[in-house]
């Protein structure tokens, strides 16, 4: 939870200014990079486990949290260009560590491969290798935006559907995740935080802050440029997988070791490791999750 040690400060970027977090003064430096409708709280149980130890910086993306109102361009180079202004404004020099998590460790990595002499390791947290094979770029006008709303909402589900949504107060938005299969058995003190940070407005119309604009147009990014692929073969390590055992919505995980041991032998320095009894959500959201993933980034920083 947010604590003396964390503070907001704002970060000019193209278009208008994100909002970043910042967690300890001195130390390792820690980018964190949040998924594709979350924010900077879901590494406040990170925050809480690693206790000071390290510099944690973890910007709202263009397009969510407080930084809602910055405007596109979107995709997974328009991020990583904002996250050198964000090292830029505070005016560090490398982050030692990049984590990502979920659309996060996608623009680590492109980030990691355009700025290698600004990035340390790449911890990728259940995100950033390809899950589905790359469609060819000229399929995009036929498939059309259509049939992307269409797989993010079979991915996402409720993820998504809130986005559209007004909740008339903070308890109603809780209500609407309580019995989510994804967080119903690791309901706490972060969860509820995390929750209440995603709304903006004003009661009985508060709204999640994601722009589903910026949603669609970086799963598009994802999914039809060679950017992700091109930057997994300029990565120069170490890379650092993170797998959580259970998805999003159900305990069929993202990746299998299989498939996460057939594309790491195309990544320089690439690693991998379960975390156990975690999904998707629970491998940053929760103390069991955020203890574990310390414990790697200590032996990544070490």
């Amino acid at each position: 939870m947010p604590d003396a040690r964390y503070r907001l400060v704002q970060a000019p970027v193209a278009g208008g200014e994100l909002t970043v977090a910042r967690w300890g003064d001195r130390g390792p430096v820690v980018l964190a990079v949040h998924g594709v409708t979350a924010s900077h709280r879901e590494f406040s149980a990170l925050a809480d486990a690693l206790a000071g130890e390290v510099q944690l910086i973890a910007p709202d993306l263009r397009g969510r949290g407080r930084s809602n109102n910055v405007p596109g361009p979107w995709g997974m180079l328009a991020h990583a260009r904002d996250l050198v202004a964000v090292l830029d404004h505070l005016e560090l020099d490398v982050a030692d560590v990049v984590l990502g998590h979920s659309m996060g460790a996608f623009i680590s990595a492109v980030l990691a491969a355009e700025q290698p002499t600004r990035c340390g390791a790449v911890m990728m947290v259940d995100g950033g290798l390809p899950i589905l094979p790359m469609l060819p770029l000229h399929r995009v006008p036929v498939i059309g935006g259509w049939l992307i709303e269409k797989l993010v909402q079979r991915v996402l589900g409720p993820a998504l559907s809130r986005l559209e949504m007004t909740f008339a107060s903070r308890e109603d938005y809780r209500a609407y995740w309580r019995d989510h299969p994804a967080l119903a058995r690791d309901w706490s003190r972060y969860v509820e935080d995390y929750l209440d940070y995603d709304l903006v407005g004003e009661a009985p119309q508060l709204r999640p802050a994601t722009s589903k604009t910026a949603l669609l147009e970086d799963v598009r990014a994802q999914l039809f440029e060679n950017v992700v692929p091109s930057a997994l073969k300029r990565l120069v390590g170490p890379v650092r997988f993170l797998r959580a055992p259970r998805g999003l919505k159900d305990d069929r995980p993202l990746y299998t070791p299989a498939r996460l041991k057939r594309i790491g032998r195309g990544i320089a320095g690439f690693s991998f490791a379960d975390v156990d009894d975690v999904n998707h959500y629970t491998i940053m959201i929760s103390e069991r999750g955020a203890a574990a993933v310390a414990n790697e980034l200590r032996a990544l920083l070490g």
